[in-house]
């Protein structure tokens, strides 16, 4: 456990988010491993993963629900001093995420089939994409026991144990998806379906690490089954703030579903293009989302400690870190689109219409590190409605106008793109308002606590 009421805010971010941004590299490369391997299998191959890749976006909002739930409320009991809050509080968020992890397994199971008709543009997809979900999906599912491991790391300051276990994970991965998707060194070759089932093994194997490092004696959360007896106080203390989280990234996959539906009558190439591209981007915005949970962490720590003026502080040093990062990497996706898109398929058409989405889309970093840095605050203070609200508008402020565009015959698939750019700048802006008003809310009749001394805060 590590105390965040002290000391430097801007050395606590940096340190936190540099842990979080290895751990979400790790994640990142789960993807882009299998995209790099499975482009050599053709365009259909990775159409087929970027459709299978937008049920993440489901598994994501279902496992972050638990995690800002348990990062904020552990935080807040480490910085009230209350270990026992904290750990009934991690033990309760696991026993709910192992049964939503089985839930989730029966419940793609069951829609399986009608999601691979609907959104593949040609039968071989179709196969491409079965194959790879026979796997895929109980990886996914074990992103809910993982979330709720690493959040609950997180909120007691502690970060190690996680990013060493999503490496360990990432190498596996790396090494094993050669072998099963081009049948290396006596395996058999399973094409797709290998960089399904080499992503399974992986995510397995970070799990059971992390099973174990909670087992210990001398952990200062310790997993124990006696504590996952439901407590529905608490179970409604968790939901209430991961909740509005969940709705907001389910939003962002029935976003990414509608944005593969419309480009179903484009072929293959055109999904093609968007599932590399989306995943460039989301590996640009990690920095960004890097900072937004290690300012959970710092803020709910402090917030709980009722040292307002580090909660502040907490905001600041996320835009000071994270501005310049996004500016950096605008300039790198405006200067090598195409040797980005590249590295993952050489299709003229699917490089064409990649370099079209990251020329654009790009233009969302600065917004996006905003819009993350205010949430990264209002979920340490323990509000995440507005979040909610503000994606909630830029979704349908896509989806109304696109839909409507795409009946006309001239209709272009840029236009997407400059539609979600507006729309991201809108949602920014209404961040920054509902940040400010929480904060005046939350801390304005804050009294800070009667210490001997108090270090100076760097913003």
């Amino acid at each position: 456990m590590k105390d965040l009421t002290q000391g430097s805010v801007l050395r606590h971010l940096l340190s936190l988010s540099g842990f979080v941004l290895v751990g979400m590299a790790m994640l990142t490369l789960y993807s882009l491993v299998d995209l790099y391997f499975v482009g050599r299998l053709g365009a259909r191959a990775v159409a087929a993963v970027a459709i299978s890749s937008n049920l993440m976006m489901i598994s994501m909002s279902l496992s972050q629900m638990l995690g800002v739930g348990t990062g904020a409320l552990v935080a807040q009991a480490v910085g009230r001093k209350d270990a026992d809050a904290a750990h009934r509080t991690f033990n309760q968020a696991f026993g709910i995420a192992m049964l939503m992890a089985l839930l989730f397994v029966l419940a793609l199971r069951l829609g399986e089939a009608a999601y691979i008709s609907a959104f593949s543009a040609d039968d071989e997809t179709a196969i491409f994409t079965a194959g790879y979900l026979r796997w895929f999906v109980p990886s996914m599912a074990l992103q809910f026991p993982l979330m709720v491991m690493s959040s609950a790391l997180r909120g007691t300051g502690s970060m190690v144990p996680a990013t060493a276990a999503q490496i360990g994970s990432v190498v596996l991965n790396i090494a094993l998806a050669p072998v099963l998707i081009f049948g290396l060194i006596g395996a058999p070759r399973l094409g797709v379906e290998g960089a399904g089932l080499a992503t399974f093994l992986a995510s397995f194997a970070g799990f059971a690490g992390l099973l174990f490092y909670f087992g210990r004696p001398q952990a200062y959360l310790k997993l124990q089954l006696r504590g996952w007896r439901p407590q529905y106080r608490l179970w409604g203390q968790i939901l209430k703030i991961g909740l509005p989280s969940a709705a907001e990234f389910a939003l962002m996959g029935c976003y990414l579903i509608f944005i593969t539906a419309l480009l179903k009558p484009f072929g293959a190439s055109q999904q093609a293009a968007f599932g590399i591209g989306q995943r460039l981007l989301q590996a640009t915005m990690m920095p960004a989302m890097a900072l937004s949970f290690a300012a959970t962490a710092l803020a709910g720590q402090n917030f709980g400690a009722r040292r307002a003026e580090r909660v502040r502080a907490t905001f600041i040093a996320t835009l000071k870190l994270g501005i310049p990062l996004a500016v950096l990497l605008w300039l790198l996706m405006q200067s090598l689109p195409s040797v980005l898109i590249g590295v993952f398929s050489s299709d003229p058409a699917v490089l064409a219409a990649g370099v079209d989405f990251l020329r654009v889309l790009s233009f969302n970093l600065i917004a996006v590190t905003i819009a993350f840095a205010c949430f990264g605050v209002l979920s340490g203070l323990g509000n995440t409605v507005p979040t909610l609200i503000s994606s909630t508008t830029r979704i349908v402020l896509i989806i109304v106008p696109a839909t409507l565009l795409s009946r006309h015959a001239d209709f272009r698939v840029i236009w997407l793109w400059y539609l979600s750019v507006a729309a991201t700048v809108l949602q920014m802006l209404m961040n920054l308002y509902f940040l400010r008003r929480e904060l005046r809310r939350k801390l304005g009749g804050m009294t800070p606590p009667v210490v001997a001394a108090t270090p100076a805060v760097d913003a």
